[in-house]
């Protein structure tokens, strides 16, 4: 993936994962104790609480708990309906003492006024058969007591075994018995109650509550502290009242829709109810001793309720601390990418192209196709398609008439597997030393199948014979004449154009393998695929002639001319990653506590680093250490580009000659884009008859093209395979070298 992919897709990611998501989740939301599925689900949805303290002998401490419970039932099929409802009753132990609870009654209250008043099961229903059988069947509730153990099926609830609900709203009227709610200490009493919590509070829609104090329980003015906890507000309004309930001193609260929003940090509905003073022990007279009951803990209660109430005071703080640095990061990184930018300009010189080109028409140089693409991918677009190369570079030595691709079957398509790479050029053979004889040199000359060189031979105008140096050829032995200056003509008379560094590689490599002058394609790839070391010494070549071609010819500054360029693609990268992680989990963590978003403060800083790396991004283009000579080069070659990938070739009304039209083909496919080209060629519709490569379909086709990708892929598998091997002293060969393998052991 190169770089502008790299960043588009994290951009995405940022705003699916930091925007869309989070509403998703908000909107598609569901509890897994309370549903099975998006579309099968049963929730609380309506509440009426009612706690009345119980202080009497042999009974202190307790509340008697009557609620009317309203559940939104929805089931996915009408074939499989809810059969069972519960509320959870969650047992523990506080101080010493066990919380737990003895269910009174369980009703089922109808629309019309009756109401059904459910059985005991002795049992939790299990299998299907319970819930319909005439032994147990509907209308029965079960309390199954803690300690929660699902491998013991104890689950701390009370379930309503219903007569199969599809979609309705049924409510339900419980009574239980909440022991240890109210505890004493040694100077203050308390009572506690978690009326609901978690998962089962986000559907509420209404919630409404009465906690009702014996008048003779109930501590004077002055002497009792009640407040309660939960929801967004941090805590909801309360109403006090000695006449709703005569004979009771009656907390009530009545909370709608918007009262009821809750976070992940403040999903619960608490109520607690402070006795201190001469009326410390009025509500806890008959309550059993706890491990404190002879300690003092008013001051902690009192502590603890004024560090609940300064919870969103300081949680703002914290937001304004978090925001405030990330304002201050955020410019910090802005103040370092600029700095480090005017750093770089200092240190290194950058220069200006002779002149500002938009396109090229001609082209520059014949310049290498795999160096060309190099080139003109330098600044702009990221990494050349090296498979892309390879086939400009095949294109280009058919061009050049030192190969040719024909069919193995005139009969049938141009496939791979009918395709034969035939060699049009042989270099010349000559026997060397005392024994090389003028027989054995016009016999070479036949041997390698180049006949209009006989003739040269015989008139002694080609030929050259080269010495062998000291230590290299011995007498008897024989060396190759033609080097890149001697002229050179093919099979077919075509006086041939030298080739450049990379051209003659592949040739070289095509030679090697096509003994009698030909060799299918896909045999190539096969040969290519398995001759490891060949292969590896192969593309080592063409990755190293980039740099050889750049710096002997006077391209770059050095050779590691992409080296800063790298190393701000890097940070670009280090600054989005950032980016991502701040806004995504980030974001995410510091949403499940009280700080929310923080006001945005991770957006903000996330998406300053994204500012950031686009900006060292758009810097790196220039961080290409250039010569004068380079950067005139490149800004003709880029331009040649935009020529090329421009719709200008297919409306120009200038006559452009066939060869040009061959090299157009050669650089737009290096340069990934000769759909364009072979476009324009279709427009245009110049006598392309004269040109054997222009004349073969074959070159304007994507399995062209794809050859060169599949070839790619063969030669980097070879190499992997020859470098692990010479890494790790190995061998191609299966087994496990000297002797047999196998376990044993010996005397």
């Amino acid at each position: 993936m190169n770089t502008d992919r790299f960043v588009k897709f994290w951009i995405c990611f940022v705003i699916f994962f930091g925007f869309v998501m989070p509403f998703l989740s908000t909107f598609f939301s569901y509890s897994s104790e309370e549903s099975t599925g998006f579309n099968d689900y049963a929730r609380i949805v309506g509440l009426d609480y009612k706690a009345e303290l119980v202080d009497e002998p042999g009974n202190g401490g307790n509340v008697v708990i009557t609620e009317q419970i309203t559940y939104d039932v929805h089931a996915a099929s009408s074939s499989n309906l809810f059969w069972e409802l519960w509320r959870d009753l969650p047992e523990d132990y506080v101080d010493g003492l066990k919380v737990d609870y003895t269910v009174n009654y369980v009703k089922q209250l109808n629309d019309d006024g009756t109401e059904i008043v459910y059985q005991e099961s002795p049992k939790l229903y299990w299998d299907d058969s319970d819930y319909t059988s005439s032994l147990y069947g509907p209308y029965h509730w079960y309390h199954s007591e803690g300690p929660y153990s699902e491998s013991a099926a104890q689950y701390e609830a009370v379930f309503f075994y219903v007569d199969g609900i599809y979609r309705d709203q049924v409510t339900f009227e419980i009574q239980y018995e909440m022991h240890n709610a109210a505890l004493k200490y040694s100077d203050v009493s308390e009572l506690y109650l978690t009326m609901y919590s978690e998962d089962s509070v986000k559907y509420l829609e209404s919630f409404s509550g009465q906690i009702l104090i014996p008048n003779e329980d109930m501590p004077k003015s002055g002497n009792y502290l009640a407040h309660t906890f939960g929801t967004n507000a941090n805590s909801f309004p309360y109403t006090e009242s000695d006449t709703v309930n005569p004979g009771y001193h009656t907390f009530s609260f009545q909370l709608d829709q918007d009262d009821l929003k809750f976070k992940s940090y403040n999903e619960y509905l608490e109520f607690t109810l402070l006795s201190f003073n001469e009326d410390r022990h009025i509500f806890t007279d008959y309550a059993p001793d706890n491990y404190y009951s002879d300690d003092v803990y008013l001051e902690e209660a009192m502590d603890a309720i004024r560090e609940y109430d300064e919870l969103p005071l300081k949680a703002k703080e914290q937001k304004l601390q978090l925001l405030a640095g990330a304002i201050v990061l955020s410019v910090i990184f802005f103040g370092y990418v600029i700095i480090r930018n005017q750093r770089i300009q200092k240190k290194h010189q950058f220069y200006q192209p002779s002149q500002n080109i938009l396109y090229y028409r001609d082209i520059p140089s014949d310049l290498d196709p795999y160096f060309a693409a190099s080139l003109v991918f330098a600044k702009k677009k990221g990494k050349i398609d090296e498979g892309d190369a390879y086939s400009a570079i095949m294109l280009s030595l058919v061009r050049k008439g030192y190969i040719e691709l024909e069919k193995i079957s005139p009969e049938k398509d141009w496939k791979n597997n009918n395709i034969q790479l035939r060699v049009l050029y042989q270099p010349i053979i000559i026997p060397t030393g005392p024994a090389a004889t003028l027989n054995d040199l016009i016999n070479a000359s036949y041997q390698n199948s180049v006949k209009p060189e006989i003739d040269a031979f015989v008139n002694n105008s080609l030929l050259h014979t080269i010495s062998p140096s000291a230590g290299e050829t011995q007498p008897g032995t024989t060396t190759e004449t033609v080097t890149a200056d001697e002229e050179r003509i093919n099979i077919h008379g075509k006086k041939l154009e030298p080739l450049s560094m990379n051209e003659q590689t592949y040739y070289n490599l095509i030679r090697k393998y096509a003994k009698d002058g030909t060799i299918s394609m896909k045999q190539f790839e096969n040969r290519v695929a398995n001759d490891y070391d060949s292969t590896d010494t192969f593309l080592t070549s063409i990755q190293n002639s980039v740099v050889n071609i750049g710096i002997s010819n006077g391209y770059f500054q050095k050779a590691d001319y992409l080296g800063l360029k790298k190393e701000a693609n890097s940070l670009a990268k280090i600054y989005i990653i950032l980016a991502i992680l701040l806004m995504t989990i980030g974001n995410l963590i510091i949403s499940m506590t009280r700080l929310d978003l923080a006001f945005g403060a991770f957006f903000i800083l996330g998406i300053t680093l994204i500012i950031c790396a686009l900006i060292v991004r758009h810097d790196a283009k220039k961080y290409v250490l250039f010569t004068q000579l380079g950067e005139d080069e490149y800004t003709k070659w880029y331009a040649l580009y935009n020529f090329l990938n421009s719709n200008t070739l297919m409306k120009e009304k200038t006559v452009v000659e066939l060869p040009l039209w061959e090299e157009y083909l050669v650089y737009a496919t290096a340069f990934g884009i000769s759909e364009k080209v072979i476009k324009a060629l279709e427009i245009q519709r110049p006598d392309i008859s004269a040109s054997p490569m222009l004349s073969n379909r074959y070159y304007y086709t994507r399995s062209f093209v794809h050859f060169g990708h599949s070839f790619r892929s063969s030669a980097h598998h070879a190499s992997s395979v020859s470098r692990s091997y010479h890494s790790s002293g190995g061998s191609f060969y299966g087994g496990g070298g000297r002797g047999g393998g196998g376990g044993g052991g010996g005397h």
